[in-house]
């Protein structure tokens, strides 16, 4: 119960959630349902977050609803069968994230729940990252990074409609400057990085100022997002440029199909 725990703590305060707000929502739930047994007391979701305790079958379940997360994602806890070694400094990932990272081969199609595990943009760890730590700081010096997966929280807006949120992209980690080309024909053609700042991951078209010292974020038109900037090198660093995106249509309603958008292939 201590990992089921921990994760339920991590899924509320990344979605903003005080534990009264997570109670008030079992609350509902329990008398859409009129069965009082789906209501969860914020005392007692404290307790099973910070120390553990047990709890019912049909509360996990009232909370699973509660936070917008798939069922078998609160019981998912990791088994031998995943990696041993989890790698310092990446935002907490589901036990889903992990297994998928480690196993995936193939078309580059997220799972569909994904995106209500991730209200922020986040940076997850590559396969050799999780199975080889040694290789890991091998490839951290190396010039010949592999490529790294990246998932836009679904509250990131930057990139609509070329990109939505919840979507899954596929970074270059070899492109890691900013391309100073100032006229591109098409936001197809203009390349978009994916970033870590103080504040975070983010991901979206980028700016350098003529003295290369402050790096912009260049949100869509249609978004309604600020336009972040940063000393370049100093406050952000780029992770690399992403070459593949794939979403799924009717974000965030529907999610019942995918499709993969080739953003840009690099050479």
């Amino acid at each position: 119960m201590k990992e089921i725990g921990r994760r339920l703590g991590v899924l509320r305060r990344q979605q903003g959630l005080s534990l009264r707000d997570v109670a008030d929502r079992t609350k509902t739930i329990a008398k859409r349902r009129s069965d009082p047994r789906w209501k969860v007391s914020s005392s007692w979701l404290g307790r099973i977050e910070r120390e553990g305790h047990s709890i019912a079958h049909v509360k996990l379940q009232a909370l699973s609803e509660a936070l917008g997360v798939a069922y078998g994602d609160l019981i998912d806890v990791p088994t031998d069968g995943e990696p041993e070694f989890v790698p310092p400094g990446y935002p907490e990932v589901p036990a889903s994230a992990w297994n998928w990272l480690a196993h995936h081969e193939g078309a580059l199609i997220p799972p569909e729940h994904w995106a209500a595990q991730f209200p922020v943009t986040t940076l997850l760890p590559s396969r050799t990252q999780l199975r080889d730590p040694v290789l890991r700081r091998v490839l951290n010096h190396s010039r010949n990074r592999e490529r790294l997966y990246g998932v836009l929280g679904s509250k990131d807006f930057t990139l609509v409609p070329v990109v939505n949120p919840g979507t899954l992209v596929e970074i270059d980690a070899t492109v890691r400057s900013i391309c100073l080309e100032r006229v591109f024909y098409s936001v197809y053609e203009r390349p978009i990085y994916f970033l870590r700042s103080h504040d975070g991951y983010a991901c979206g078209w980028c700016e350098l100022d003529e003295k290369q010292e402050w790096l912009s974020l260049i949100p869509s038109a249609r978004a309604s997002s600020s336009h972040p900037r940063w000393r370049y090198r100093q406050d952000v660093e780029v992770i690399g440029q992403v070459i593949r995106a794939c979403g799924r249509l009717g974000f965030p309603s529907g999610f019942q199909r995918s499709r993969e958008v080739v953003i840009r292939e690099a050479s």
